[in-house]
């Protein structure tokens, strides 16, 4: 049986106590912007590709935020994952605004930090990161669900 492994970047970006969320139309469950790492490619370059890929936008992938290993089922097959974190800046996005998403199956929206816990944020340790990040940019976090179950957010 195939063991479907996942190597993502995905990107913090914060602006005014908000943070930039993407999500597929039609599903439940958030996520922050990126994707997967080619054979090859740094992480870095990878999200700067993906964010060109997605937003059309330039940006700067500055500190490394963290790691979070996640799981999920997806048509009955548990799939794995690693994201690596990096905070993302840029000029072309203002967050009064959702971003026009590039490609037609996502959508990006800002989510008030406060709020970050109604967001169906995927995989959800980040809501705590993202939390803890916003009030002190001098942490590093390494969390993970591989040991957790599968809970009703993590089957599609």
């Amino acid at each position: 049986m195939e063991k479907p492994f996942h190597h993502l970047v995905r990107g913090i970006l914060l602006q005014d106590g908000k943070v930039l969320l993407a999500k597929a139309k039609g599903n439940r469950n958030s996520f922050l912007p990126g994707g997967h790492i080619e054979f090859r490619e740094s992480a870095k370059d990878a999200l700067s590709r993906e964010m060109a890929e997605e937003l059309g936008i330039a940006c700067e992938v500055s500190n490394f935020i963290g790691i979070v290993e996640h799981k999920w089922e997806k048509k009955g097959a548990v799939n794995c994952e690693v994201n690596q974190l990096f905070e993302v800046t840029t000029n072309e996005l203002n967050c009064v605004l959702n971003p026009k998403s590039k490609e037609t199956h996502i959508e990006f929206f800002w989510c008030h930090i406060d709020c970050i816990e109604e967001s169906s944020l995927q995989p959800y340790p980040l809501k705590k990161i993202i939390r803890s990040y916003w009030t002190n940019r001098n942490m590093t976090f390494w969390e993970s669900t591989l040991h957790e179950e599968i809970d009703e957010f993590n089957r599609n």
